[in-house]
């Protein structure tokens, strides 16, 4: 009886040690698995690479990407963040140099919701209202599709209050020239 006790024990912190290592790896889960058909890789990949920057702010507060989002143990996402200054990286192989990457991408990989209804933790609840900007610009589509290419610049509010015009990211900032260079 005692053997047949232990060997459940045994068995049952087993499946614990592997639930936790699963849990730990991401949103790819085990071996990295692709999200959204974005691939995660055992090292940056720099055929295709540029950054877009995102911010977002609910309720008149900035509210900020996680660093780290898409960078699990032993692989990057092709979308990724280093910091938390909303610089995302965008390191694709040349196989995927003529890709779109989305909004709706960074998402996946982030494991997060995005929608006119709810974006990452954020509801848009009564009385509130989804404002989104690209580049300047007002936006009024599907918020999962918005191209982010070069430079591209995304404002996503919840609010009331707004910020109108919406905040502008300086490229030529140190932090900016910065994450660029030393992070990739």
């Amino acid at each position: 009886m005692p053997m047949t006790v232990g060997g459940i024990f045994s068995v049952a912190f087993i499946v614990l040690i592997v639930l936790y290592y699963l849990a730990s790896r991401g949103p790819g889960g085990i071996n990295g698995q692709p999200v959204a058909n974005i691939k995660c890789d055992t090292g940056e990949q720099l055929a295709t690479h540029y950054h877009a920057h995102v911010t977002l702010i609910y309720r008149g507060q900035p509210a900020m990407i996680p660093a780290q989002v898409g960078i699990t143990k032993g692989c990057f996402y092709w979308m990724h963040t280093h910091t938390t200054t909303g610089i995302i990286h965008i390191e694709a192989p040349k196989s995927a140099a003529s890709r779109t990457f989305t909004l709706g991408d960074l998402f996946a990989v982030w494991n997060q919701p995005l929608s006119s209804t709810q974006v990452a933790t954020f509801k848009v609840g009564s009385g509130d209202e989804l404002k989104i900007w690209v580049d300047g610009k007002p936006y009024t589509g599907n918020p999962s599709n918005i191209p982010l290419k070069s430079h591209t610049q995304v404002v996503v509010q919840i609010g009331p209050p707004f910020t109108d015009p919406p905040p502008t990211y300086d490229w030529n900032s140190a932090e900016a020239v910065q994450e660029a260079g030393t992070a990739g």
